[in-house]
């Protein structure tokens, strides 16, 4: 029969050995390589590792920081923010992964270039019969044309030009992916400037009254002290005596919950300038005018902000990442071309020759692909024209923000205004009665309560002030204005407050 014609292929060749198959082998190591994958496992961090942790952390977080050897002013308050503050830095590190991101992607623009080497080897011979077609018989003793031990070396390149295409197109989108990180950079510090403007001089009317402020709270707790010794004499009827102490225990709490609020704002101002907790320092406000009022229009305000807003720079990024999503479905429409060009060495002596190169092309299409391609491609349209919408949207509600902003600066200004002009007629009549006789419980109270009352007036006249200078920073966030300058000669602290003065030095003020 035909197949008692063909040689058994299990039989060796003459002269060549076979190599014993050992099966109880193989399955040891595989169940010694089981066992160690059961055995991986994730040792939790000890308190040892915490604790060097937080050291580690500790000495990084206020590293490299020039120190506070003087008044800090506001230009240099800010400038310590931008250089310093934490959030700044996250956006920062955000940026710098958004560029490795790109040279990753230009990176796949390259061909591939593939060197190998190996060495093989097989327990018997690679031989072959061959066979008749027309009388079954074995025509060719069998035979090998490959020995059994070989080295192998190749170095191969290849182009395809589809893939090339796109990782073109997906080398612009992490371009715009890092101007996005750069805007979103930028309105991070927008955000920082406003805050620090509003803790200065919450922080500056906090230091410039806190003395008064304490000595005030001393006055008033001795006099608390005599109400009660003057109630326990019997001197003064307990009503009157009572109705006295509540009058000033109301005068402390007003005085004490306005020093708390002096306190959190010279806290809140360190934090944001990334100081110690605990760090001592004492500002100033030297050659600072009032609050005037603006003198560009709301049409100039409004194309300013859409303009500058980072939001809005952010979408047009998003929406041309959105367009390069049309552009790549369209290409995956397109075949595959690739060229293709290697040298190849084998040690195999039955070869004529045993090194050679070769090149080719090579056409591929997935016609499946032009089904999904135009499906993907009017996903992608569909996310350009949500794009637009997103940023109209957020254009109505940049320019609504702008007359808020307007508007509350506007009334921010009266409010100094009357604030003000209070302060000084409540001044007044401190002074009026810090000449008029204490010698009575009675006058002892009017006294400390025309104090405080000059005390709070002050101080509603300072937080009308600072919130004055919130609502013009809030202004100059809402058209997104940067607060350095496009270049910058240095980045030191002293650097970068004097291009801060001399970049916001009368911007958007009345001379």
């Amino acid at each position: 029969m035909k197949q008692n014609r063909i040689m058994d292929r299990n039989q060796p060749i003459k002269g060549r050995k076979t190599m014993n198959k050992n099966p109880v082998k193989l399955l040891m190591a595989g169940a010694v390589a089981a066992s160690l994958v059961g055995c991986v496992s994730s040792e939790p961090f000890t308190d040892q590792d915490r604790q060097a942790r937080m050291q580690e952390d500790m000495a990084q977080l206020f590293a490299d920081q020039e120190a506070v050897t003087a008044p800090i002013s506001l230009g240099e308050a800010i400038a310590r923010a931008i250089k310093y503050n934490m959030d700044h830095r996250v956006k920062q590190m955000e940026y710098a992964v958004a560029q490795r991101n790109l040279d990753v992607s230009n990176v796949e623009l390259l061909p591939d270039l593939v060197a190998s080497a190996g060495y093989t080897s097989r327990n018997n011979d690679a031989g072959a019969r061959s066979q008749s077609l027309l009388s079954g018989e074995e025509s060719l003793e069998p035979s090998t044309s490959q020995e059994r031990d070989r080295d192998l070396r190749d170095l191969t390149i290849a182009w395809n030009v589809l893939d090339f295409g796109v990782s073109y197109v997906t080398s612009k989108q992490k371009a715009d992916e890092i101007l996005i990180a750069e805007e979103r950079r930028r309105k991070v510090v927008q955000n920082i400037v406003q805050d620090v403007q509003d803790a200065f001089w919450r922080a500056y009317s906090a230091q410039t009254q806190m003395e008064n402020m304490n000595q005030l709270l001393v006055d008033t707790n001795n006099a608390i002290a005599r109400a009660k010794r003057l109630s326990e004499s019997g001197n003064y009827s307990p009503q009157e005596a009572l109705e006295y102490q509540q009058e000033l225990l109301q005068t402390q709490r007003n005085l004490t919950e306005l020093k708390r609020n002096m306190v959190l704002a010279k806290t809140r101002l360190g934090t944001l300038m990334n100081l110690r907790p605990g760090t001592d320092f004492t500002l100033v406000a030297d050659g600072v005018r009032d609050p005037m009022p603006l003198n560009t229009s709301l049409d100039e305000l409004e194309t300013m902000a859409l303009v500058n807003r980072p939001e809005l720079r952010e979408e047009d990024y998003k929406k041309r990442i959105s367009q390069n999503d049309v552009k790549k479905a369209v290409l995956r429409m397109f075949p595959g071309l690739e060229f293709r060009a290697g040298a190849h060495y084998d040690s195999n002596k039955f070869l004529y020759n045993n090194d050679w190169t070769d090149a080719g092309i090579n056409l591929t299409w997935n016609i499946l692909n032009v089904f999904g391609g135009i499906q993907a491609r009017k996903m992608a349209k569909t996310q350009v024209e949500l794009a637009d919408i997103r940023r109209m949207a957020l254009s109505m509600a940049v320019m609504t923000q702008v007359h808020l902003a307007t508007r509350r600066y506007e009334l921010a200004l009266e409010q100094y205004k009357t604030d003000k002009d209070l302060a000084d007629v409540s001044g007044s009549l401190e002074s009026l009665s810090q000449s008029r006789s204490k010698a009575k419980m009675q006058n002892e109270l009017k006294s400390i309560k025309t104090r405080a009352s000059a005390m709070i007036a002050r101080m509603r006249a300072d937080y009308a002030h600072a919130e004055a200078r919130n609502a013009l920073a809030r202004v100059y966030n809402t058209i997104g204005m940067d607060p350095l300058p496009e270049k910058v000669e240095g980045r030191d602290v002293k650097t970068l407050a004097s291009a801060i003065n001399q970049h916001w030095n009368g911007l958007l003020l009345q001379k």
